[in-house]
């Protein structure tokens, strides 16, 4: 079993997480260049941990999918007995892993640059933001079967969330860090939903699609 999830990882990692890993990366460490991240007020903290640090995290999460692209990597997975979900669900898993780390990182990297926050309540909140992003993605990539179109909807929502505010998103708002921090809970929940119905959805149209 364990065998099993380490060839899964293995193969996620080399042909795919490691391109949009590095991306983010990249994007990540520009950060100072284009926001500037020390000696910031809580606000200020916030506001970049939730306007731009969310939203470069979610280059890991969306493409769950992709690999599936490639027909004889799905007759592989097949052949080996291996349940679609439990592919799915490991890949998001590590998409998680890797997401949590650099949210933590870049917030550590923050605070050291003399930054205001409460640590604990802005991780958790970024994160949350991140979750909601990544279900969003994952359910749109599903119903679309475009890549594309995983980045574009979060985009939307994002751009949304800019546009109208807290008084027309209530608890959908994104950027509720210093607002109304109830919707992180709210926006964590449906970003949970979304993934899921996003695996399931799209190993529905797969399968349909090879018989």
């Amino acid at each position: 079993m364990t065998e099993k999830y380490f060839e899964i990882t293995k193969v996620q990692l080399k042909h795919n997480a490691w391109q949009h890993l590095l991306v983010s990366i990249l994007l990540l460490a520009a950060s100072p260049f284009v926001l500037g991240i020390s000696n910031l007020d809580a606000a200020q903290s916030a506001k970049v941990l939730e306007t731009y640090v969310a939203l470069v995290v979610i280059l890991i999460f969306v493409p769950v999918f992709l690999p599936e692209q490639d027909r004889d990597l799905w007759d592989v997975i097949k052949a080996r007995y291996t349940k679609t979900t439990t592919v799915y669900l490991t890949r998001i898993l590590i998409s998680f892993v890797f997401s949590s780390l650099l949210t933590l990182l870049f917030l550590l990297v923050m605070k050291a640059g003399n930054c205001e926050m409460e640590p604990a309540k802005y991780y958790f909140g970024t994160m949350a933001e991140v979750i909601a992003f990544g279900g969003l993605g994952i359910f749109a990539y599903s119903v679309s079967g475009n890549l594309i179109a995983g980045y574009m909807i979060p985009l939307g929502y994002y751009a949304a969330g800019i546009s109208a505010g807290y008084k027309y998103m209530q608890k959908l708002y994104p950027f509720g860090m210093l607002t109304d921090y109830e919707t992180k809970y709210w926006i964590l929940a449906a970003g949970l939903v979304l993934m899921g119905c996003g695996i399931m959805l799209f190993r529905r149209r797969r399968c349909l699609q090879l018989h």
